[in-house]
């Protein structure tokens, strides 16, 4: 019987999906608010900050960040991080990134144990530009 269940909860928890995030450097120098076109949900990143948002979509909603100056949006199929850039922990994955007063999007290296997010070069299709509205 215990032999079961627990066959019965692995096979429940290996279907699980991950949590996916982006964490993102506000260096706009301008308050940043990140939202979805299609969702209520908002977060907003203070100047020289740095919060997650969520990437799990609606196809075809694009991600729509805002500064009291600036509206970009961005496709999500644009945001796709390679594998190796994610930091994983149990069942989260968090990749890390900034943008700038441009509205450009750059990945960072994740930290090590302690460490701080670090710039790298950027691989195929970054930094991500806002598209053209």
């Amino acid at each position: 019987m215990r032999a079961l269940l627990l066959l019965l909860l692995g096979s429940l928890l290996s279907g699980c999906i991950p949590a996916v995030y982006i964490h993102l450097f506000n260096a706009t120098g301008e308050q940043i608010i990140i939202s979805k076109e299609k969702s209520k949900e908002v977060v907003t990143i203070a100047p020289n900050a740095s919060a997650d948002f969520t990437t799990f979509y609606l196809p075809p909603e694009r991600l729509v960040i805002r500064t009291p100056k600036h509206s970009w949006r961005y496709a999500f199929t644009d945001l796709r991080v390679p594998p190796s850039l994610y930091q994983q922990h149990a069942m989260v994955m968090r990749a890390f990134a900034t943008i700038d007063s441009r509205g450009q999007i750059s990945l960072l290296a994740p930290p090590d144990d302690h460490g701080t997010p670090h710039k790298i070069m950027q691989p195929k299709g970054f930094p991500v530009r806002p598209q053209k509205t």
